[in-house]
C-alpha cells in the first residue's frame, strides 16, 4: 500500500495554532509563490509584484489580532513546498487551484484542505479586492467600486444587474 502524501495528512477542522514566532523569509517566499501562481492559473495577463505590497499588509493583519492564521501559513507553506518538489509548479497550482474545492470549515479535514479553505480561498479573495482579475470587465476604471465613471454618466456603469 503507497505512503499517503503528505499533503493528505489528516487534520482537525479547527484553525491550526499559532506560532509563537513571525513566519520566516523561506515560508513568506513560498506563499508568496502561491498567491502569484492566481495569475497564471487564471490568465490574468497582470504583474503579480504591483499587489505584493497590498498582499504583505494582509499577511501581517492576519498574524495578529484575534485569528492569528500563522500556524494556518506555516502549513500552506509546507504543503506548496511538498506539492511543488513532487508535481512541480503547473501540477501544484491546478491541484490547489483547479482540483481541491473546500468551501466549508466542515470539509477542512487535511492538509491540503486547510490550505485551500484557510489560506488560497483568502488569497483569492486578495486578489480579487486588489484589481487582480480587473481585466475580465472590459473598460474597468473603477473595478473596485460598485460604479464605473461619475454621477453624470460619462462612462456606462460597469455594475447595473441588467445582463446584456
Amino acid at each position: 500500500m503507497a505512503e499517503p502524501e503528505f499533503w493528505d495528512e489528516q487534520l482537525p477542522v479547527d484553525m491550526l495554532m499559532a506560532l509563537d514566532q513571525p513566519l520566516s523569509g523561506a515560508e513568506v517566499d513560498l506563499l508568496w509563490s502561491m498567491f502569484r501562481s492566481i495569475a497564471i492559473h487564471w490568465e490574468t495577463k497582470i504583474d503579480a509584484e504591483l499587489m505584493r505590497s497590498r498582499w504583505l499588509d494582509m499577511l501581517e493583519a492576519r498574524s495578529s489580532g484575534r485569528s492569528d492564521f500563522r500556524g494556518e501559513y506555516s502549513n500552506a507553506a509546507s504543503v506548496w513546498k511538498a506539492m511543488l518538489d513532487k508535481l512541480e509548479e503547473p501540477g501544484a497550482r491546478t491541484k490547489l487551484y483547479g482540483d481541491t474545492v473546500v468551501t466549508n470549515v466542515d470539509q477542512a479535514t487535511t492538509r491540503l484542505a486547510h490550505v485551500k479553505f484557510y489560506v488560497a480561498n483568502d488569497f483569492i479573495r486578495c486578489f480579487v479586492a486588489t484589481g487582480g482579475f480587473r481585466g475580465f470587465v472590459p473598460k474597468a476604471r473603477n473595478y473596485t467600486g460598485f460604479m464605473g465613471g461619475s454621477r453624470f454618466r460619462e462612462w456606462p456603469p460597469i455594475r447595473t444587474g441588467s445582463r446584456r
